[in-house]
C-alpha cells in the first residue's frame, strides 16, 4: 500500500496510490518525452533482464531482425571486469548502402535499465565522422598521451594512432569496411581512486574506444590559470553510476575551440534525441532524496546531470594532498517545487556493497529557489554558476556544468516566476546567453496572478529560509475603506513574537501584490528587524517603484538602512493600490531623553517612520494612511515626520498617533507643521498622549483641517475652564464620519457644542460613530444629545452612539423619556452601569421595550445590587415579548477575578418573551449563570421561535442535560445558524468527573462489602450520567488509572455525540438559509432524538431495572 507522506505546506503525498517498489519495475515503463528537462515520476530500478529475443523491435528508425539471444562473452577477464559500455564489433558484417536493417551482435547478456531498451547501435564505420584529428588525451593528471580522435553523431571514438582510425573509419578511403577490435577493459571511475583512471590500456595494440555522446554530462574549459589549451568531458554510465572524465589538450586555441563547440553540440543533438537521459533507478531514488525534502511534485519536477566543479581560485593552489578535494564530481541537480537539490551519485544497484558511490562520502543538499541571487550561464561552453543566500548569512556559490545548462536556467526561471508571479523586478543578476533570454520569451506564463498566488510566494520564501510556513498567520478582512486589508495575525503555538526570518518572509512575499488597499501589523513585534542590518549582500533592497522610477534617496544609504526600513520601504513602493500601512504597537522600544542624556549619539527611532516619510515626501509611494499607535517617538522620528508633513506634495490622507507619547511641544510642533496637508488630510488620531490640551489653541490648530472626517481625542487631558474643547465653528466646518471622545471630561460647552452639530443635519449627515463613553455625562445630557440627533421622533438615524460608563442615573428620567419617545439613534451601547437602585434599571429596560428606534442594544455588564426581582423580570420578559424593532440585542453578564455581574435566576423566566418575538436576529447571553434551568427555557423558545438566527449563551454552566435539550430543540428549528458547542462546560464537566472518580477511588470509607459484585465502570459512570439517585449507586471496589480513563472518556463521548448532532443541524439549517437542497432530518436522528434529555435518563433507567 502506498504510504502516504505530508509536505511541509500541509498537503498529503503526492504520489497518490502508486506503489513504490525498490527490486523491481514493470518491463514496461511509460515515459514523457521531453527535450528541455527530465521530468520523472517515483519509479523503480530495473531488476530483470532486458529479453532479446523478440520478432520486431524497433529502434531509432531501424528494425531489428533475427537480434540473437544475449550471451556471456568469451573473453579474458569478463567475470571481473565490467562490460563495456557497447558490444564488440569485431567480426561485424557492414551493411551495404540499400541495406534498411542490420544484424547486432551483443557481447555480453547485461541487466540494463528501462532506458537502455535493447537499442544497438549502428556500426561507427558506417557513420560519417563529425570531426577527427589527433589530441593529447589525460585521464589523470600523471598519465598523459596522444590519442586519434574520432566524432561521430554518437561516440567520440579513440584510437591510438591515425592507422588504427583509418582502419575503423573511411576517413581516407571510403572502401575501407573492416573496424578494428578491442578487448574488453575496465570501465573508468572517479569513485575507485582519487586519481582519475585513464580509459587507455597499456597492452591493448590493436583496440578502439569510444564514449558514447548520451553519457556525456558536461563539457567545458578548465579555467585552473595554467597556459594550456584544453577542455574537460565528464561522462556517466548509469549502468554502474561511475562517472569518468576526460582532458583534451591542444597546441591552437582556435582548435580547442572548434573541438568545444562540435563536442557540444553533438551531445546536446544526442541529449534531445535521448526519450530516457536518466534510469529509472537514478530517476527513482533522486525522486524519492526530493520528495524526502517535501518538494516533490510531479508536475513540478525536473531533474538533470551535472558537474559540481571545485572553485577556480582554490584550485590552481591545491597541492597533491588537497587533489580529491579539487577534483569535480559528477551528481544530479533536480529543481523541485521551492528548492534546488545537488544529490550524489547512488551506488550503483549491482555493486552495492562491493564498490562504494562515486560520492559516496558527500551529502545531499537543498538550496531554496527564492534565495538565489545570481545565475550565471556561460556562451562558450557547458558551465554556470548558481548563487544563494539566506538573509544574514554569505552566499553559496555552486560553481556546475551540464549540457543541459540552458535549460536549467530556463527551468529555474520558470519556477521562481511561478514562485513569484507579480514580481516585476528580479531579485537576483541574471547573466545569460540570448538564446536563453529568447526562450525564456518564448514561454508562456507560467501561471496568472490569482488568489492564492500570496500563499505561493509566501511558501516559497519560507522553504528558502528555513522557516515553518505554518507558523505564520494572517487573515484577509474587508473594512469600509481600504480594503481588502493583510491582517498579519500572532504566531501559532505558544510563540508570542515572530523571528526575523519569519518577518522577512512576509514582508517579502508582500511586494508587489496589487491585491491589497491595506496591510497591517498590528500587534505583531517587528523590534527584530529594528537596527538589524545584513552585511552580506543587498540583493533584496528595493531601489525602484513599481512603475519602475529611481527613488529620489541615496542608493548607499538605501544599502545602509536596517531590514525594517528597507522592508517596509519596499512595500510601500512595490505596490500602486496600497494606500493604508498600520503598524500600531509594532515596535516596544522607548526612545532616549535627548534633554536626560548627554550622549551625541543619534537616536535610531523606530524605524517606520524614517522608511515611509520621505517616500511621502518624494511622491514615491501611495500610501497615505500611516498608523503609528501606541510607538513611543523620538526626537529623529519627529525630524522625518515634520520634515514631510511641511511639504503640501506630500499628500497625508490620515495620521494615526494614539500613545506616541506627545507632550505638549511636540503636539504643537506635529499640528504645525501638517498645516501644508489642510486639503488632503481625512483622519486624526491624537488619543492616549500625556500632553494638555489648551482648548483656545487647540481649535485654532485643529480647524485649519477642513476636510476632516475623523477625529479621536479619546483619554486627553485639558485645562480648566469654561470654553469648549472645540468651538461650534470648527464642528460645523466639518463633515464628520467619526468623532470619538472617550475618556476625556466634557463640560456644558463642549456637549452643547456637539448638540449644536448634531442639530444641522444637513452638515452632519455623515456620521456614523459618536463614541462619549467614560465623559462624565449625566443622564440628562445623554438626552439632550439623544434629542438632537433625530430630525423627528421615530425616525431612527443611522448612528452608533456609546454613552457607557457615564453617570446616567442622575437625569435617569429625562433618558428614559427620550428613549420611550423614539428619538434614540438606531446604534445605541450602555454598557458597565452601576446601579444603586433596581428601579432605575427597571424603568431603562421599560424604556427599550416602548422605544420603535433602536435596532442594535448593547446593554451588557450591567450591575444591580441583588439579582433581578420578580418586577424586573417580567419588564424584561415584556421587552422580549413586545419590542418590534430589535434585530440584535447583548445582555451579557461578567465573570472575572475583580467583579461578577449577573440579573439572577430571574431572567430564565424573562427568555419566555422570546417565544412571541418576531425580529430579534441576535441574541448574546452570556455569563447570566443560565445552568440547567436557563437552557430548558432557551430550548423551549428556539421550538417556536422562527426568526432568531444566532444565540451565543457560552459561559453560563449549562450541563450536557441542558447541552442535549437545545440540541434536540433544532429538530423543530430550521433557521437557528450558530449555538454555541458549550466547550467550558464540556471541560469542567471533564474535571469534575475526575475529580469525583478520583475521590471515590481515594476515599477508604466507600470501600464496598466483600459479598457485593463490583460494578464495570461504565455501569458507575453510566448512571452519573443519566443522573441516577444516590441510593441506587454501587459504590466501587479498587478503581484504577484504565477505570478513571474510561470514567472520562464516556463523558467525552456524550459529549462528543451531541456536539456531532449540532453540527449536523446547523448545516441543514445554513443549506436551507441558502436554498440548498437538503434532507430535513440527520444522521441517527430517530434513535438520538428523545424529547428531553429527562426522558433519556428515564429510559436508562428502565433498562436498567
Amino acid at each position: 500500500m502506498a504510504s502516504k507522506r505530508r509536505s511541509f505546506f500541509g498537503r498529503s503525498s503526492l504520489l497518490g496510490a502508486q506503489t513504490i517498489q525498490d527490486d523491481e519495475e514493470p518491463s514496461n515503463l511509460l515515459r514523457k518525452r521531453r527535450t528541455a528537462s527530465i521530468r520523472t515520476t517515483l519509479s523503480t530500478a530495473a531488476s530483470s533482464s532486458l529479453l532479446a529475443d523478440e520478432d520486431d523491435d524497433t529502434l531509432d528508425g531501424h528494425t531489428l531482425r533475427g537480434s540473437p539471444t544475449l550471451r556471456s562473452p568469451a573473453s579474458r577477464g569478463s567475470g571481473k571486469r565490467a562490460s563495456s559500455v557497447f558490444g564488440s564489433f569485431k567480426g561485424g558484417r557492414l551493411p551495404d548502402e540499400n541495406e534498411e536493417s542490420i544484424d547486432v551482435t551483443f557481447s555480453r547478456a547485461r541487466t540494463l535499465s528501462n532506458n537502455w531498451t535493447a537499442q544497438p547501435e549502428e556500426s561507427p564505420s558506417t557513420r560519417q565522422p563529425l570531426l577527427h584529428g589527433e589530441v593529447q588525451t589525460s585521464s589523470s593528471m600523471f598519465r598523459k598521451k596522444k590519442e586519434y580522435l574520432v566524432l561521430t553523431d554518437t561516440y567520440l571514438m579513440r584510437f591510438k594512432s591515425y592507422q588504427k582510425a583509418a582502419e575503423a573509419f573511411p576517413i581516407t578511403s571510403s572502401t575501407y569496411k573492416r573496424m578494428s577490435s578491442y578487448r574488453h577493459s575496465q570501465s573508468p571511475s572517479l569513485g575507485s581512486s582519487h586519481e582519475l583512471q585513464s580509459l587507455a590500456s597499456d597492452h591493448s595494440g590493436d583496440r578502439d574506444l569510444g564514449i558514447p555522446l548520451r553519457q556525456i554530462v558536461a563539457v567545458f574549459h578548465q579555467d585552473d590559470g595554467r597556459p594550456h589549451f584544453a577542455f574537460e568531458v565528464f561522462y556517466l554510465d548509469d549502468e554502474t553510476n561511475h562517472a569518468s572524465s576526460m582532458t583534451l589538450q591542444f597546441g591552437d586555441p582556435d582548435e580547442m575551440h572548434a573541438w568545444l563547440a562540435k563536442v557540444r553540440e553533438a551531445a546536446n543533438v544526442g541529449r534531445l534525441a535521448d526519450a530516457n537521459p536518466l534510469s529509472a533507478y537514478n530517476s527513482h531514488l533522486a525522486a524519492r532524496v526530493v520528495e524526502n525534502e517535501s518538494d516533490y511534485v510531479p508536475q513540478h519536477y525536473a531533474i538533470y546531470k551535472v558537474v559540481q566543479r571545485p572553485n577556480s581560485k582554490s584550485s590552481t593552489r591545491a597541492s597533491s594532498d588537497d587533489l580529491p578535494k579539487a577534483l569535480a564530481s559528477v551528481c544530479f541537480l533536480a529543481i523541485g517545487v521551492h528548492k534546488v537539490h545537488l544529490i550524489p551519485l547512488f551506488k550503483p544497484q549491482s555493486q552495492r556493497a562491493s564498490s562504494p558511490s562515486l560520492l559516496s562520502s558527500n551529502t545531499q543538499s537543498s538550496y531554496g529557489i527564492l534565495s538565489i541571487t545570481e545565475l550565471r550561464v556561460s556562451e562558450l561552453d557547458d558551465t554556470f554558476e548558481l548563487t544563494f543566500r539566506t538573509p544574514l548569512q554569505r552566499p553559496k556559490v555552486l560553481h556546475l556544468a551540464s549540457l543541459a545548462s540552458h535549460d536549467i536556467a530556463v527551468r529555474l526561471r520558470y519556477v521562481e516566476e511561478h514562485l513569484r508571479p507579480e514580481w516585476e523586478s528580479r531579485p537576483y543578476l541574471f547573466i545569460v546567453p540570448d538564446s536563453v533570454k529568447h526562450d525564456i520569451l518564448r514561454q508562456a506564463s507560467p501561471h496568472g496572478i490569482s488568489q492564492d498566488s500570496l500563499d505561493r510566494t509566501l511558501i516559497g520564501y519560507c522553504a528558502a529560509y528555513g522557516v515553518k510556513p505554518e507558523n505564520i498567520r494572517y487573515r484577509i478582512t474587508y473594512p469600509d475603506e481600504d480594503h481588502p486589508r493583510f491582517e498579519l495575525m500572532p504566531p501559532a503555538g505558544r510563540r508570542a513574537d515572530y523571528t526575523d526570518l519569519e518577518l522577512l518572509a512576509v514582508m517579502r512575499s508582500l511586494r508587489y501584490n496589487e491585491n491589497f488597499g491595506g496591510i497591517s501589523f498590528r500587534g505583531v513585534s517587528l523590534d527584530c528587524l529594528n537596527g538589524l542590518t545584513d552585511h552580506f549582500g543587498d540583493d533584496h533592497v528595493c531601489t525602484k517603484t513599481k512603475r519602475g522610477t529611481v527613488l529620489r534617496l541615496d542608493v548607499e544609504e538605501l544599502g545602509r538602512s536596517c531590514l525594517l526600513v528597507q522592508e517596509i520601504r519596499a512595500l510601500a513602493v512595490t505596490s500602486r493600490r496600497l494606500r493604508r500601512l498600520d503598524f500600531s504597537g509594532c515596535i516596544s522600544r522607548k526612545p532616549r531623553d535627548h534633554l536626560a542624556t548627554t550622549a551625541k549619539a543619534r537616536d535610531v527611532g523606530c524605524g517606520i517612520v524614517e522608511a515611509l516619510f520621505p517616500l511621502c515626501k518624494y511622491q514615491s509611494t501611495n500610501v497615505d494612511w500611516i498608523a503609528l499607535n501606541n510607538i513611543q517617538l523620538g526626537e529623529t522620528d519627529l525630524d522625518y515626520l515634520v520634515a514631510a508633513a511641511v511639504e503640501r506634495s506630500c499628500h497625508i490622507r490620515a495620521l494615526e498617533l494614539s500613545g506616541c507619547g506627545l507632550t505638549d511641544r511636540t503636539l504643537s510642533l506635529i499640528l504645525d507643521a501638517l498645516r501644508p496637508q489642510e486639503n488632503t488630510l481625512e483622519a486624526l488620531d491624537l488619543s492616549s498622549n500625556p500632553f494638555r490640551v489648551s482648548p483656545t489653541m487647540f481649535d485654532s490648530q485643529i480647524g485649519v483641517f477642513g476636510y476632516l472626517t475623523k477625529l479621536n481625542l479619546s483619554n486627553v487631558a485639558r485645562t480648566s475652564g469654561d470654553e469648549p474643547l472645540i468651538t461650534v465653528e470648527t464642528f460645523h466646518a466639518w463633515r464628520l464620519q467619526e468623532l470619538i471622545l472617550s475618556g476625556t471630561s466634557l463640560n456644558k460647552a463642549t456637549v452643547d457644542a456637539i448638540a449644536s452639530y448634531l442639530v444641522n443635519y444637513k452638515q452632519s449627515a455623515a456620521l456614523r460613530e459618536l463614541r462619549l463613553d467614560h465623559c462624565y455625562l449625566t443622564g440628562e445630557s445623554v438626552a439632550f444629545l439623544l434629542r438632537s440627533m433625530n430630525e423627528r421622533p421615530g425616525k431612527a438615524r443611522n448612528l452608533h452612539f456609546d454613552v457607557s460608563e457615564n453617570y446616567i442615573e442622575h437625569g435617569l428620567r429625562e433618558l428614559t423619556n427620550a428613549i420611550a419617545e423614539g428619538v434614540a439613534p438606531s446604534y445605541l451601547t450602555i454598557r458597565l452601569i452601576e446601579f444603586e437602585r433596581e428601579e432605575d434599571f427597571r424603568q431603562l429596560i421599560i424604556a427599550f421595550a416602548r422605544n420603535n428606534t433602536i435596532r442594535h442594544l448593547d446593554i451588557s455588564r450591567a450591575s444591580l445590587p441583588s439579582d433581578a426581582s420578580e418586577e424586573t423580570c417580567l419588564a424584561l420578559e415584556r421587552m422580549f415579548s413586545d419590542n418590534t424593532t430589535l434585530e440584535w440585542l447583548d445582555m451579557s453578564g461578567e465573570d472575572s477575578r475583580l467583579e461578577t455581574t449577573k440579573l439572577g435566576v430571574g431572567i430564565n423566566r424573562a427568555l419566555r418573551g422570546l417565544q412571541k418575538n418576531r425580529t430579534l436576529r441576535v441574541l448574546l447571553i452570556k455569563y447570566q449563570k443560565l445552568g440547567l434551568q436557563g437552557a430548558n427555557t432557551l430550548a423551549d423558545v428556539l421550538k417556536v421561535n422562527t426568526t432568531l438566527q444566532q444565540l451565543y449563551c457560552e459561559n453560563n454552566g449549562i450541563p450536557l442535560q441542558g447541552f442535549t435539550d437545545l440540541v434536540n430543540a433544532l429538530h423543530r428549528n430550521t433557521t437557528l445558524l450558530h449555538l454555541p458547542s458549550m466547550d467550558e462546560s464540556r471541560q469542567l464537566a471533564l474535571k469534575t468527573t475526575e475529580d469525583q472518580v478520583k475521590q471515590l477511588r481515594d476515599d477508604p470509607t466507600t470501600a464496598p462489602t466483600a459479598h457485593r459484585r463490583s460494578p464495570s465502570v461504565r455501569q458507575k459512570f453510566a448512571s452519573r450520567v443519566r443522573g441516577q439517585s444516590k441510593s441506587d449507586k454501587t459504590l466501587p471496589m479498587g478503581l484504577s488509572d484504565q477505570d478513571i480513563k474510561a470514567a472520562l472518556s464516556l463523558v467525552d463521548e456524550s459529549w462528543e455525540r451531541q456536539e456531532y448532532r449540532l453540527q449536523q443541524y446547523l448545516q441543514r439549517n445554513y443549506n436551507l438559509a441558502n436554498g440548498i437542497p437538503t434532507a430535513l432530518d440527520v444522521d441517527d436522528e430517530e434513535f438520538e432524538r428523545p424529547d428531553t434529555a429527562t426522558s433519556l435518563g428515564e429510559a436508562g433507567r428502565e433498562g436498567q431495572v
